[in-house]
């Protein structure tokens, strides 16, 4: 049985009722420091809130809750769980005893998916369904019936006389697009993946015959993708020794009790993996004594972040921009910097043009600045963890006095620029950590290539 459009047929009303029983049936589950009423007046605010836009039209959804949020899946789970109490509660009303404990031991669901043996008469299992749709008038169940096999998520259940046999299901639409191989992944993702895709059907093939078969069609289908087949066959041989008892039934983690320390970095196959130097880095940290007890709770793992993908890229959430950050003068007349100072919200780079992210002025700190010579318009970048005025008055005394220059950019500014130039910080950083901002620096000297910052 199946639930028709279940995330948008849920109405509030049901929903919150659902919680509100749930918070009272486990009440040791909840946090102390949220209230009952704080959970339902804050679900009901997320339910009565969802807008959206589309064809430069705005929507409010008025009923049901959004597909995609983290919030549904555990709302629709409590809701028809909700839903199932009462139903055991009215099978004992229109059925004998023992059809009644029949469906409450045989039910099983999986969100809105479910399933049950039913071991009675059609004529029940009609008068069953239709007391399913009872239940509440918005909620509806589809169902499908056969005497010999039936789909279920993934798994082709079939009956054979006192038995069943349970063989991995696929969907006429499912066309086998797995990652292809040559796909910006990490390299341990794309290794995995044949040993995962083995082990499910490992888990889900209950007779070895059908179970070598479906490995061979995953060979097939793993080879259109472009994987290696080295490591096709690795990943089905060690999904193969692992015995298919421990695979229905996993035993609990010696790990699990340990907290996890992820090392999380976006993946680049460009940059260069620094795990080992981290794990050597912990070495060190553990020839103290504190750091050991500390370190020794937690499991360093290497943890991706994943890049910007093309629809990420191309498809941008649309929203007006409230406030346009620029860079001004302080308007202190005392102040040395503001006449070198440009003003406004972008500065071009020669062929490239920049947006700044962050309102500032001569009295910022820990930006990232750019000097424009004025003789030849070549520009160099800098930082400073001081003010900008203070990094710009150090500037001006080492064009001014050769004997204080300690790179060459004072040199040029003074015989080329005849000490005039323009200044415009272009980034901030929101902390002043000297390591983070000197990195930063560098980024963009290498994105920017001022050609002052070349000759240094």
């Amino acid at each position: 049985m199946d639930v028709t459009n279940l995330y948008t047929n849920i109405t509030t009303s049901l929903g919150l009722k659902a919680l509100e029983y749930w918070i009272d049936k486990y009440p040791h589950k909840i946090h102390c420091r949220f209230s009952k009423q704080f959970i339902l007046e804050a679900s009901d605010i997320v339910l009565k809130n969802n807008t959206f836009s589309f064809d430069d039209k705005h929507y409010e959804q008025r009923k049901g809750t959004a597909m995609g949020t983290k919030m549904a899946p555990t709302y629709a789970t409590l809701t028809l769980g909700y839903l199932e109490e009462i139903m055991y509660e009215k099978t004992k009303q229109h059925f004998d005893e023992q059809t009644s404990g029949s469906i409450k031991s045989h039910w099983k669901r999986y969100l809105d998916d479910c399933f049950i043996i039913w071991n009675d008469s059609d004529a029940n299992l009609e008068a069953f369904v239709n007391l399913m749709n009872d239940l509440d008038p918005d909620i509806k169940f589809t169902m499908d019936k056969s005497s010999q096999s039936i789909p279920f998520l993934d798994i082709l259940i079939t009956k054979h006389e006192e038995h069943l046999s349970t063989d991995i299901y696929y969907k006429p639409t499912d066309t086998h697009q797995y990652l292809h191989f040559s796909s910006c992944h990490p390299s341990h993702t794309k290794r995995a993946i044949p040993y995962n895709l083995a082990r499910r059907i490992c888990t889900i093939v209950s007779d070895k015959e059908i179970r070598d078969k479906r490995l061979s069609e995953l060979k097939t289908f793993l080879l259109q993708q472009y994987y290696p087949m080295g490591i096709i066959e690795d990943g089905i041989k060690e999904a193969i020794k692992l015995d298919r008892e421990y695979l229905i039934n996993p035993t609990r983690s010696q790990t699990s009790d340990l907290k996890i320390l992820p090392l999380v970095t976006t993946h680049n196959p460009r940059n260069k993996n620094i795990t080992s130097t981290v794990r050597q880095l912990n070495n060190v940290l553990k020839t103290d004594e504190e750091m050991t007890k500390v370190l020794e709770k937690y499991t360093f793992i290497n943890s991706k972040r994943q890049p910007r993908n093309l629809r990420r890229i191309l498809c941008k959430s649309s929203f007006h921009q409230q406030h346009l950050y620029s860079v001004k003068k302080c308007s202190d007349l005392r102040c040395g910097t503001c006449n070198y100072m440009k003003t406004g919200s972008t500065f071009n780079f020669g062929n490239k043009d920049f947006t700044v992210k962050a309102d500032m002025t001569c009295e910022s700190k820990n930006v990232i600045y750019c000097i424009t010579c004025a003789g030849c318009g070549q520009f160099y970048i800098g930082e400073t963890g001081t003010t900008l005025r203070t990094r710009i008055r150090i500037h001006k005394q080492h064009i001014n006095q050769p004997e204080y220059r300690k790179i060459n950019v004072s040199g040029h500014l003074d015989i080329c620029g005849r000490g005039q130039f323009s200044v415009f910080p272009f980034y901030q950083l929101y902390t002043d950590n000297v390591v983070q901002r000197r990195e930063k620096e560098k980024y963009f000297i290498k994105l920017l290539k001022p050609s002052l910052n070349s000759s240094l």
